[in-house]
């Protein structure tokens, strides 16, 4: 049985995809390799962890925690332990952040007006921040978990600023 020419050129070119995909990848995954050097390794943490210290955040309104996750050179990540019918006023960051729902009922929204009409969002959700963005937290009956990966300097600026927190 004779192959037609266009099959094969596709084969062909399959495979040559392939390759570059998999010659991309070994690339990419030595370059990761040589900068994580300064990486600390953490152990595996759960919510529950007796690993993770949690604190007060100053910044915000009384009743969030966070706890540290890791940190390498001028980024992080923290769990942010939210309680219920809890409110983060509309505010933004200097830098990006990445930002993933860990557990809860947690609205998450956009601008400097708070609304909370929208959706609760389910575990797994995740969305990212240009530095900058207006955002607001809120909570429902359950409070919330989430993770937050920025890079320092951080900051927060509230849209009103009679929202921000007195420092003592």
């Amino acid at each position: 049985m004779k192959i037609p020419a266009r099959s094969n050129c596709r084969s062909m070119l399959f495979v040559l995809g392939l390759s570059s995909a998999a010659a991309f990848v070994s690339a990419s995954w030595a370059l990761a390799a040589e900068g994580q050097q300064g990486v600390k390794t953490t152990p595996v943490l759960t919510t529950d962890s007796t690993d993770l210290k949690w604190q007060d955040i100053g910044d915000l309104p009384p009743g969030a925690k966070v706890a540290l996750l890791a940190r390498s050179g001028d980024w992080s990540v923290a769990r942010v332990k939210f309680p219920p019918h809890y409110v983060v006023p509309p505010h933004s960051h200097p830098n990006a952040e990445a930002v993933w729902l860990i557990s809860g009922q947690v609205g998450f929204g956009f601008g400097d007006k708070l609304d909370k009409t929208g959706p609760w969002l389910k575990p797994g959700a995740f969305f990212a921040l240009q530095p900058g963005g207006m955002h607001y937290v809120w909570t429902g009956d359950e409070g919330g978990i989430i993770d937050v990966q920025v890079s320092a300097p951080g900051g927060i600026t509230f849209a009103n600023p009679a929202d921000a927190q007195k420092k003592k």
